[in-house]
């Protein structure tokens, strides 16, 4: 078992865990991952024995693919996912009614958007957790209680056994006992850990039943419509592509159906023959009715245990954001954990977690609430209007596109973020040592102060170096000049910093910019405020001052 160690939170005189994690979904597996990398000993509980081997969410964004980079998982999933270039919405007579760009290049040095077939890079990613030496996977344990007590948490897990004809594990009168610093609940929006703390969760009126039929390819097809909603009010349909040996195709559940009868055979095959797809051409690899719902929890944080995933916010599929919040939850949650158990933050770094993620995935479930009403219209006449007026001319009203507004970001005097803060940062090629290679395998993945054209360290004083280097932050410089790190492989860092007028930023550990500096006399500034924001211990602050 690995121990625990250090921390400015620890009240015990040790604790056998820094993080237990449970749950060993995506979001499980991003929260622990995200873990050991830093160095953190976790443990995992999961009630299953395997992973689950069957794909739930089918997209994953450019922020996510940078994500699988740091992990080192990125080769495996773009071996078999499917880029998405396109995201079509049509009527019952095939004409458009909404297309979402998904094909531009990104940020984060990706495509915007992929389809993916979601045990591949589970399968990897646990992989690589496996292998981290301070990780610990209890694969066959179920959390049966909890408890605070000095500072952490003592859990009690049990083992679990299958049952012939469930595919729910039962638990045995087999149990352990261990304490850790942190709890942090990936187990579903059924979650125990939320209902036994008795968590309640807004709804926001949104719940739908929908069949979901995936399958594997026996050949290659062409299919015509390939990735978007049908939004045909009699029944509704999702088609979109899992990868490149997988397909999946949705239906809505029609008022006054028994969701049961859409479970056999019969109706599987009479729905895909419907739209041109036969045994001959299929083996279907999954079938169920989920309930598309939208709830968020009024808390995500109870002293030292934190909801992730589902178990803090559930979203409709329509814009594919669901499982890519939850993974977002758990980096967000990771380096902040760190410093506080490195002693260099104090445990109040924390409350930051939920007014960063709970706004960002809200805006990411309204978002998905407007899109969803517009193939869920089931009532002819209703989808005749709605048609027309798109044909007039008339789009949704969407809101922005998420970006963080609160928390650990630079702010101006009215308490806005300022210039590029909340932000995702840049990822390019650049040049090092003849290497061609995307940044972040350069610059890593912590915190970044990164110039260009300009060293930022020649603007620092000797205590804000100190900062940096306390909180484990690189100072580097993209350019041709004296002192330069790498060069800019193809000119498009210069290129984004002179759009944005800036010469430097300060970037988080989760991709997300602190700051931005417009010349270089702001630089030590952008140090100084962050400092003032990260909660730091006294002895950090003694250095810093």
């Amino acid at each position: 078992m690995c121990k625990a160690s250090g921390g400015e939170s620890k009240n015990m005189d040790t604790f056998d865990y820094d993080i237990a994690v449970i749950g060993r979904g995506p979001v499980g597996l991003t929260m622990a991952m995200s873990a050991a990398q830093l160095g953190m000993c976790t443990v995992v509980i999961e009630k299953h024995r395997d992973l689950y081997g069957l794909p739930r969410a089918g997209h994953v964004d450019h922020e996510i693919m940078r994500l699988f980079q740091k992990f080192g998982i990125v080769d495996d999933v773009l071996a078999d996912c499917y880029p998405t270039t396109e995201y079509v919405w049509v009527n019952a007579h095939g004409e458009t009614l909404l297309e979402f760009d998904w094909g531009e290049k990104s940020v984060s040095g990706y495509n915007s958007d992929y389809m993916q077939f979601q045990p591949v890079f589970e399968n990897a990613l646990g992989r690589e957790l496996t292998a981290a030496p301070t990780n610990t996977d209890l694969l066959g344990w179920q959390l049966v209680s909890f408890e605070e007590i000095g500072g952490g948490v003592r859990c009690t897990i049990a083992r679990t056994e299958t049952v012939p004809g469930s595919h729910v594990p039962v638990v045995t009168d087999e149990t352990r006992t261990f304490t850790a610093r942190f709890l942090v609940a990936c187990d579903g929006a059924n979650s125990s850990v939320r209902q036994t703390l008795g968590i309640e969760r807004h709804d926001f009126g949104f719940n739908e039943k929908w069949l979901v039929i995936d399958a594997r390819k026996k050949r290659d097809l062409d299919f015509e419509f390939d990735c978007g909603q049908i939004c045909d009010p009699r029944r509704p349909t999702t088609v979109l592509p899992l990868g490149k040996r997988h397909r999946r195709w949705e239906w809505a559940v029609l008022l006054g159906e028994d969701p049961e009868s859409l479970l056999t055979d019969e109706a599987a095959w009479r729905l895909l023959g419907a739209l041109g797809m036969g045994p001959d051409d299929l083996d279907i690899v999954r079938q169920l009715v989920y309930t598309f719902e939208a709830r968020h929890a009024t808390e995500w944080r109870r002293g030292p245990i934190f909801l992730a995933g589902d178990a803090a916010h559930t979203t409709p599929p329509f814009m594919g954001q669901g499982m890519c919040s939850g993974m977002r939850d758990a980096v967000n949650l990771a380096w902040k954990m760190d410093l506080v158990r490195r002693g260099i933050a104090k445990d109040t770094i924390l409350d930051s977690y939920e007014p960063e993620r709970s706004p960002h995935t809200e805006d990411w479930t309204r978002i998905s609430l407007e899109a969803g009403k517009v193939p869920c219209t089931m009532d002819t006449d209703e989808a005749e209007a709605r048609d027309q007026k798109f044909r007039d001319g008339w789009l949704p009203p969407m809101p922005d596109f998420p970006q963080l507004r609160h928390g650990i970001i630079a702010l101006d005097e009215t308490g806005k973020p300022r210039h590029l803060a909340g932000t995702l940062s840049l990822q390019r090629q650049v040049e090092v040592g003849g290497k061609v290679v995307l940044a972040d395998e350069v610059f890593g993945t912590g915190f970044t102060l990164l110039g260009v054209g300009c060293n930022p360290a020649e603007r620092l004083s000797d205590a804000q170096r100190a900062l940096l280097e306390r909180i484990g932050a690189k100072v580097l410089s993209v350019g041709d000049h004296a002192g330069a790190t790498v060069r800019d492989a193809d000119d498009a860092y210069a290129d984004w910093f002179e759009t944005h007028g800036i010469c430097a930023v300060l970037v988080r550990p989760d991709f997300y910019i602190y700051g931005a500096a417009r010349v270089p006399g702001d630089i030590g500034g952008l140090v100084d405020d962050i400092a003032s924001k990260l909660c730091l211990t006294s002895s950090v602050e003694a250095t810093a001052a």
